[in-house]
């Protein structure tokens, strides 16, 4: 056994127990001796058959976990699915109230002005180029018609004028450009001006009511209307109201800022204003009221 290598050392044991292992239970079947045998394979075996059955356990509790966390799963992205349903469900009936709110004003309008016709749009873009000129893109054009010179207002007053118009598309010259004038008046006191955009007051989104009289009637909070006098805007528009008043202490000659009632921060549904009827410029009285302005336009625009 010296020169016997040692791995058969260690293997010829193992060899002959496992023979005796095999053998007897074998021989004790054999001669009818079967109980005890299965006595002792179930002794050493039921330790296994325990750790087996504890895997099936864990396997089968781990297979129904994922089973059910694959159920949860398609029930919250389905949970997912009909609430974002619900938020556009909502948004759209949010834009309806929105739009409906919009339109009642309009009709309001309508209703002091039956020459008025109107096509509703959006502004889709708000640009400025060089020389800080600023344009609004709406979402009509002249499949929609509108035209070159068309006023673009909302229910509280005057945006701006389209000045340039494509098939679906027209761009709009806010009244607060610095080469936007307009004809003006002021609507308590009659007096006549014109409202025109300013480099010293453009950025804060506001113009200067100029060319008044030396003993015109202003003060802050007057309200300013389109005087309809050789423009593009209908007479009486509302433009927005004084809020400062300024003395020139060369000339002496006066103006007034003006902050418009329809500013153009998160502007977006507006309507431009398609026909209207062009103020009578051979009346020269001053309006005493809103109300006259508004019966002194006497023909109809031609598109």
């Amino acid at each position: 056994m010296k020169n016997t290598p040692k791995f058969l050392q260690f293997l010829i044991p193992v060899l002959i127990c496992a023979l005796l292992c095999a053998g007897v239970p074998t021989v004790l079947i054999l001669t009818g001796h079967a109980e005890p045998v299965r006595t002792v394979v179930n002794t050493v075996l039921s330790p296994i058959r325990g750790v087996f059955s504890d895997i099936g356990d864990s396997i089968r509790s781990v297979s129904a976990y994922l089973t059910e966390f694959d159920a949860i799963k398609a029930e919250n992205e389905r949970l997912r699915a009909q609430l974002a349903s619900m938020e556009d469900t909502v948004r759209e009936a949010e834009l309806t109230l929105e739009e409906n709110a919009f339109l009642r004003e309009f009709l309001s309008l309508k209703e002091d002005h039956s020459d008025y016709r109107f096509l509703k749009c959006e502004i889709v873009a708000s640009d400025e180029t060089a020389g800080y000129r600023r344009t609004l893109t709406l979402n009509a054009g002249t499949v929609e018609g509108a035209a070159v010179g068309y006023p673009v207002i909302t229910p509280s007053g005057v945006v701006g004028r389209i000045t340039e118009v494509g098939g679906n598309w027209a761009k709009a010259e806010p009244i607060t450009e610095l080469s936007s004038a307009v004809g003006a008046y002021v609507e308590r006191s009659g007096d006549l001006g014109i409202a025109e955009g300013s480099y010293l007051y453009r950025d804060a989104g506001n113009l200067l009511l100029t060319y008044l009289e030396e003993d015109a009637d202003i003060a802050i909070g007057d309200r300013i209307r389109t005087s309809g006098v050789n423009s593009y805007y209908p007479r009486g528009l509302l433009i927005g109201e004084i809020t400062e008043i300024l003395t020139d202490p060369a000339t002496g000659a006066r103006s007034a800022v003006i902050t418009p009632t329809s500013p153009l921060s998160d502007l977006r549904d507006v309507m431009v204003l398609t026909d209207f009827a062009i103020y009578d410029t051979s009346v020269t009285e001053k309006p005493s009221s809103e109300t006259d302005a508004d019966t002194d336009a006497v023909s109809t625009q031609s598109e």
